[in-house]
């Protein structure tokens, strides 16, 4: 019974080790632009890159990731739309059309909206790289339990 329970110990605790060393954290830099991830070894993912990294991990920070993608997808086609609607009336001008200046109103707006759209994004992309992070350096942990039944071992992953 003892060498059994101490077996399963051993090779889930073996097992766990390796497996927070086989992912290793991540790590965020900024900048004007855009934010980027770096892996250790210097591999760079993109947002959208980061969702199947953090699938089998803390399910907290999967939605996170998730959420902060679908933001800076709608801040992008914020940004994209807006900046097409705002030259658009100086383009008809310089063509020779009647230039509409309601159009650059509504850009200036769609990219005026972009903006905290893409500042939660990145905060949110922050807290799940952190909370990933944190998955990766918990190992499991055994604990002696008595109960009425007897003693036994408790093994939290």
């Amino acid at each position: 019974m003892w060498k059994r329970t101490f077996l399963i110990l051993f090779f889930s605790s073996l097992y766990g080790g390796l497996y927070a060393q086989e992912q290793s954290p991540l790590r965020v830099e900024s900048n004007i632009w855009a934010l980027k991830f770096y892996e250790k070894d210097s591999s760079e993912y993109k947002l959208s890159e980061l969702i199947p990294l953090f699938e089998n991990r803390d399910r907290k920070a999967l939605t996170l990731i998730r959420k902060a993608n679908n933001q800076h997808d709608l801040a992008t086609f914020c940004q994209i739309s807006g900046v097409f609607l705002a030259l658009y009336p100086v383009i008809s001008e310089t063509i020779g059309r009647e230039p509409n200046y309601v159009m650059s109103a509504i850009g200036i707006g769609l990219i005026g909206i972009s903006v905290p759209l893409e500042i939660q994004s990145r905060r949110k992309a922050t807290q799940a790289v952190m909370l990933y992070n944190s998955s990766l350096a918990a190992k499991p942990q055994a604990s002696l339990q008595i109960s009425p039944l007897g003693l036994g071992f408790k093994l939290k992953f």
